[in-house]
C-alpha cells in the first residue's frame, strides 16, 4: 500500500510538472505571437478600421514594438501627461523607420478619432511603409492613454 501510495504520489507531481511547463510554453508562444488584450485589441481594431477604410491592410503585432507601446502607455499613465518616448529604446530587431502616436482622452474611439484629425498622427496611421505595430492601453481615472509604435523592419 504504501508502495502504491508514492507511485500515485510520483505520478501526480510528474502530472503536475508537465502542466506547469505546458501552461508556460502557451504563456511564452502567446507573447512571441502578439496575443493582445481586449484593450490592447481595441486600440489596434479601431486604427485597422481607418487603415482599412483606406484600402490598407492591418499591420501584424511586432512584439518589440508591442512591449514598448504597452509600457509606454503605462508610464504616460503613470505620469498622468502626454510626451513621446526616445523611440529607439526597448527596439532590439532590426529597423529601417520607426514612428509613434501617443494619445490621451475618454476612450479608444476618441483618442482614435483625434489621431486621424492631426496631420502627423494621420499620416503614421495611413502610412504604407510601415510592415508592424504595437499598441498599448492604460487608464489613469477616467483618462485613457494609447500608443501606437510603427515599426518597419528591415
Amino acid at each position: 500500500m504504501d508502495t502504491e501510495i508514492e507511485q500515485t504520489a510520483s505520478s501526480r507531481s510528474r502530472r503536475q510538472k508537465l502542466l506547469i511547463g505546458a501552461a508556460g510554453i502557451l504563456v511564452a508562444v502567446g507573447l512571441l505571437s502578439g496575443c493582445l488584450n481586449s484593450r490592447q485589441e481595441s486600440v489596434r481594431t479601431a486604427m485597422t478600421n481607418d487603415r482599412h477604410a483606406h484600402n490598407l491592410q492591418q499591420l501584424r503585432v511586432q512584439s518589440d514594438a508591442q512591449a514598448k507601446a504597452q509600457a509606454w502607455a503605462e508610464r504616460l499613465a503613470s505620469d498622468g501627461y502626454l510626451h513621446h518616448s526616445n523611440l529607439q529604446s526597448g527596439i532590439h530587431v532590426r529597423w529601417c523607420s520607426l514612428g509613434e502616436n501617443v494619445g490621451s482622452g475618454p476612450s479608444v474611439n476618441a483618442i482614435e478619432q483625434a489621431y486621424m484629425a492631426s496631420p502627423g498622427h494621420r499620416a503614421n496611421i495611413l502610412a504604407t511603409r510601415w510592415n508592424g505595430v504595437g499598441v498599448g492601453y492604460a487608464t489613469r481615472g477616467n483618462t485613457v492613454y494609447t500608443v501606437q509604435v510603427f515599426i518597419k523592419t528591415c
